[in-house]
């Protein structure tokens, strides 16, 4: 049996399950939350409840932003978790008020942050931290292997440097480096590779990591996935024809809404045509509950009855 993956329509953010056979039955992983959620039932809650499933194996955070973060707690208060992993230690920073939106939107994610952290603790869910705050980089489900990729050095992190800073700067300062950790926050996302036994790359989970992201991994070790979820939601910063030329998959999942998809749909598409790839975007199509993919078969559309 092979795993399947559900991409929810949580528009312009990101959603995963997947849901792999093992010889104990079933393990079920969450990559992020999403935080757009145009029906009750497109919730990750609300979907874990319809599935009847009783736990989380892994629950994975790739970044500290609403439409990564937001769904997770949510999760996290009614299901119980055995595995989290998180992207930072936890944060401890004394915040005043902000005027800019995204220095709000930045205090708001990080106490989000901190009461996901409790509420995981409260639960006695094991918390493991990404590298470089952890040494673990392979997570294995029966057949199956999820491997984190990126980031590997603290150096990769610009965002976590400035988190940093903001623990101990004067509170005049604390609105830019909150302003600042917003713009940043995208390059200190995880990537993550869904693979078998047998090496067999299935799908490339880029979260919202960007180009250069993408060029440290290729430039460690030779991917090729049968599908890629393309970083950032599609934007331009996030993928380019060599990059798609290098890892050459068949298929490309893009999460966004369909607002995005009528303004970008023809360079998304052109893009795609380099590689050969067939392109999905889950909110391309009105009423659309999720994707699911049988991995490593192409995605189908499944719509909001």
């Amino acid at each position: 049996m092979q795993p399947t993956l559900y991409a929810l329509n949580v528009g312009r953010g990101d959603s995963f399950f997947v849901e792999i056979p093992t010889e104990s039955g079933t393990s079920v992983v969450l990559i992020d939350g999403g935080d757009d959620f145009f029906d009750e039932s497109v919730k990750p809650l609300r979907f874990v409840q319809d599935k009847g499933w009783n736990q989380i194996d892994l629950m994975i955070l790739t970044h500290i932003h609403p439409d990564h973060l937001t769904g997770l707690l949510e999760v996290a208060e009614h299901i119980p978790i055995r595995e989290a992993i998180l992207p930072y230690p936890e944060i401890v920073v004394e915040l005043g008020k902000m005027m800019h939106p995204k220095a709000i939107q930045t205090a708001e994610m990080l106490q989000m942050y901190k009461q996901l952290h409790v509420c995981l603790e409260r639960q006695n869910t094991r918390i493991t931290l990404r590298p470089p705050f952890g040494e673990r980089t392979i997570w294995q489900f029966g057949n199956f292997l999820l491997r984190h990729l990126d980031p590997v050095e603290k150096s990769d992190l610009s965002a976590f440097h400035i988190l940093e800073e903001l623990q101990t700067a004067p509170a005049y300062r604390q609105e830019r480096l909150c302003a600042a950790f917003d713009g940043q926050s995208n390059g200190d996302s995880s990537v993550w590779l869904l693979e078998d036994a047998d090496g067999a790359h299935l799908v490339l989970f880029a979260g919202d990591a960007l180009q250069p992201n993408l060029e440290r991994i290729t430039e460690r070790e030779y991917i090729r996935p049968r599908g890629f979820k393309v970083g950032h939601h599609g934007m331009m910063d996030a993928w380019n024809e060599p990059m798609l030329r290098l890892l050459s998959p068949e298929w490309i999942l893009i999460t966004n809404h369909r607002e995005e998809y009528k303004i970008f749909v023809d360079a998304w598409m052109q893009l795609a045509q380099c590689s050969d790839s067939r392109l999905f975007v889950t909110g391309s199509e009105a009423n659309t509950f999720y994707l699911v993919s049988r991995l490593p078969l192409m995605p189908e559309r499944i719509e909001l009855l």
